[in-house]
């Protein structure tokens, strides 16, 4: 453990902002995982039959109707993509902050070569050391956070699609019931 905090510890200021970066971003991507679970488990099961009542009672052209399902789906879904942005952003942006650090190392170690020459090889060392704790810091960032982004947003996307295919399939057979109906009670009548 110790040797985690001394690794941060080397990146500086650098090196705690991506720390920081990488709780939030954590905290995000589990709080997605609980809502997504939670959502399957309460939201998605009713969510088909919501959609239908909602747009076919206030609805008769079915292009009006393929719209307004997935509108509604998107509005079920909303509340899970909140938050997804912001994993977006550590993802990009912590390789930018690393490559930062290794400017700034490298910087700091041409700045001692120019005023001691290299006869003093440790502070050489020191900026190249920021260098690449900071650029290692940033990559471990970085890798989890695009693969979490990735797969949430994969996983959402097949989510929506699904309860889009389940109502399409339902309000099918609800309108060929309905067309049904009808033609029997016209040719009735």
């Amino acid at each position: 453990m110790n040797y985690i905090l001394d690794f941060i510890k080397q990146g500086g200021v650098i090196g705690y902002i991506l720390v920081a970066m990488n709780f939030i971003g954590y905290a995000i991507v589990i709080w997605k995982v609980i809502s997504i679970i939670v959502f399957n488990k309460t939201v998605q099961p009713k969510l088909t039959d919501k959609v239908i009542h909602r747009v076919v009672t206030y609805n008769t052209d079915h292009h009006i109707i393929t719209e307004s399902i997935r509108t509604e789906i998107e509005l079920a879904f909303s509340p899970l993509t909140k938050g997804l942005t912001t994993v977006e952003n550590i993802a990009s942006i912590s390789p930018m902050l690393g490559l930062l650090g290794t400017v700034i190392g490298i910087f700091n170690a041409f700045t001692v070569i120019a005023a001691s020459g290299l006869d003093d090889a440790s502070a050489f060392a020191t900026g190249i050391k920021f260098a690449l704790v900071t650029t290692v810091l940033g990559l471990v960032v970085a890798i989890p956070h695009v693969l979490a982004f990735n797969y949430l947003n994969a996983r959402m996307e097949q989510e929506q699609d699904e309860v889009e295919n389940q109502v399409l399939l339902r309000l099918g057979k609800i309108l060929q019931e309905r067309d049904c109906r009808n033609s029997e009670g016209s040719s009735n009548g």
